[in-house]
């Protein structure tokens, strides 16, 4: 891939060399202007024909030329905001500023183009961590997480890895179960309590592939199970996917730029800081990009043909779904009209082209990561951190639907005994505590691809991938036991325990959504009427 220098060489050459085209166009609609001055179509057209030249004349060197398109783009709008018919003087301004155009295009570059940004957004190495006691297979992992391009620190024991651990928290393991001096469940059971653990790519590495194994791997928090002897390379390729899930999705970001020049500046900038970028020249497609692309971001010429990102930004904010998606205006205009029109209109932010890469970057980065943020705090609940109600329903119902037919999926929905009687007893805040507690459980002993929600209340879902329907039982069962033994602590007075009945329902072939929630259901219902305290399938 070439350098941002190199592209942006290219793209000043390629700038230069279509402005003769350019200037053409703006001489054709002066000599339409001046047979006809009342034609607005060709006022408007003179108009987008010096916005491009000012917008990108000092990004590519010429800052000469965008102060010249400037005050062609100024006197342009100054006549539509009048409905004035240009006069002689007007028209012979233009014809005055083309002159000097050519003359500035003729000389060449009179400025360095715009350093490279100086934060570009690359995504680092991941750093991993491998807990293996066998020299041979400790070996092998590392030099294929190595190939991979992964930071790799090694561990032969329990140890060992806690001291790693200590110093710097990776981003997934690779760990033994059976370790010298320990077991590898309980280190990954401590790598899931970390700050922020329920994220991390976890896989163990055991003995002959059993029942209890894969159960016990599920609920110490690892995402996934592989037995001796090793298929390293499918572990590898298990990890890799799980490391690049984990990771924030690369934001996307849409903009809106009918300049040809304008809009190869932008995405030039944006991808070389690991944003992916899309230009939409056609006003009339936003809504079709909008729904292909979803957007993080959308950055919004002012000037477009056709209509002006004032519309557009208005357009996008009437719909719920984009209510939040933040608008980044650039244009040409910094007077605090056009500042002001801007906000209305509902943009985030507006800047002043042409505009260093540093600063686009940082703006773009800043209104994405406060938009991302706010985006978390809508979706998850506000005690528990889980998803909330509705999008865990949307994102099962999401999964549902993706399903291969062969993979197995269980849906799990969990209810605090006798939570009002709790409340009553030991107040609100010990209530409130004891739904923390549950949601941590599921935190740390649930894998990260696994959806965990509240539905409301005392009510708390989850879905399990790739386990069977026994498994999934002994599973919750462990946790139901776990879950009784905490003692939970009030404000004041003595300790107590609570409990939680679950009803589990497996994804059937042809099974909707809404089908497996009442399959579900009801099983819950069934382990209340049978006494609380204890889980049934809906399989019986």
């Amino acid at each position: 891939m070439a350098s941002f220098e190199e592209a942006l060489r290219e793209l000043r050459e390629r700038f230069v060399a279509g402005s003769g085209e350019r200037l053409e166009r703006i001489a054709q609609l002066l000599d339409l202007l001046d047979h006809d001055p009342s034609h607005a179509g060709s006022l408007r057209d003179l108009m987008l024909q010096f916005h491009g030249l000012a917008g990108s004349g000092s990004t590519y060197g010429f800052p000469r030329v965008s102060a010249l398109g400037l005050e062609g783009e100024r006197l342009c709008d100054a006549c539509a905001k009048e409905k004035a018919v240009p006069a002689d003087r007007e028209r012979q301004r233009w014809r005055s500023l083309l002159a000097s155009l050519r003359k500035e295009f003729t000389r060449g570059s009179q400025a360095a183009a715009p350093a490279a940004p100086s934060h570009a957004t690359a995504a680092q190495p991941f750093d991993v961590l491998i807990v293996e006691p066998e020299e041979e297979a400790r070996a092998v992992l590392s030099a294929l997480a190595a190939r991979d391009n992964l930071t790799v620190r090694c561990a032969t024991g329990r140890v060992d890895a806690m001291g790693e651990i200590a110093r710097k928290k990776p981003d997934g393991a690779v760990v033994n179960i059976r370790l010298p001096d320990g077991s590898g469940y309980e280190l990954v059971e401590h790598l899931r309590g970390l700050p922020d653990g329920d994220g991390l790519a976890i896989l163990v590495v055991g003995g002959p592939s059993a029942f209890v194994n894969r159960v016990d791997a599920i609920h110490c928090g690892a995402d996934g199970y592989f037995d001796k002897p090793l298929n390293a390379e499918a572990l590898m390729r298990r990890f890799q996917h799980l490391l690049e899930r984990g990771r924030a999705e690369v934001p996307r970001v849409l903009a809106v730029e009918d300049d040809p020049d304008q809009a190869a500046f932008v995405k030039q900038v944006m991808e070389f800081a690991g944003y992916h970028t899309r230009v939409c020249a056609d006003p009339a497609k936003l809504d079709a990009e909008l729904t292909a692309f979803r957007p993080d971001l959308v950055l919004l010429d002012i000037q477009l043909p056709g209509t002006d990102g004032y519309k557009l930004a208005r357009y996008i904010r009437q719909q719920e779904a984009h209510a939040a998606l933040p608008i980044l205006f650039l244009t040409t205009r910094s007077h605090l009209e056009s500042q002001i029109e801007s906000m209305r209109a509902g943009g985030d932010d507006y800047l002043i082209k042409p505009v260093a890469p540093g600063l686009l970057l940082s703006t773009v980065a800043a209104r994405i990561e406060r938009a991302r943020f706010l985006r978390t705090l809508l979706e998850r609940d506000g005690l528990t951190r889980l998803l909330t109600h509705t999008v865990f329903l949307e994102r099962a119902r999401a999964l549902a639907n993706a399903r291969d037919s062969k993979q197995s999926l269980a849906l799990v929905v969990i209810d605090l005994d006798d939570f009002k009687s709790m409340n009553d007893r030991y107040g609100h805040p010990a209530g409130d505590r004891v739904l923390c507690s549950l949601a941590a459980l599921l935190r740390r002993h649930l894998r990260q691809s696994d959806l965990r929600g509240r539905l409301g209340g005392h009510e708390f879902a989850a879905t399990i991938e790739n386990i069977g329907e026994k498994q999934a039982v002994r599973l919750v069962e462990r946790l139901r036991q776990e879950f009784a033994a905490i003692q939970q602590a009030p404000a004041d007075g003595a300790p107590f325990r609570a409990t939680f009945s679950a009803g589990i329902a497996m994804l059937e072939p042809g099974m909707d959504a809404r089908s497996w929630r009442e399959r579900a259901d009801a099983a819950l219902y069934a382990a209340k009427s049978k006494g609380r305290n204890r889980v049934a399938s809906a399989a019986g």
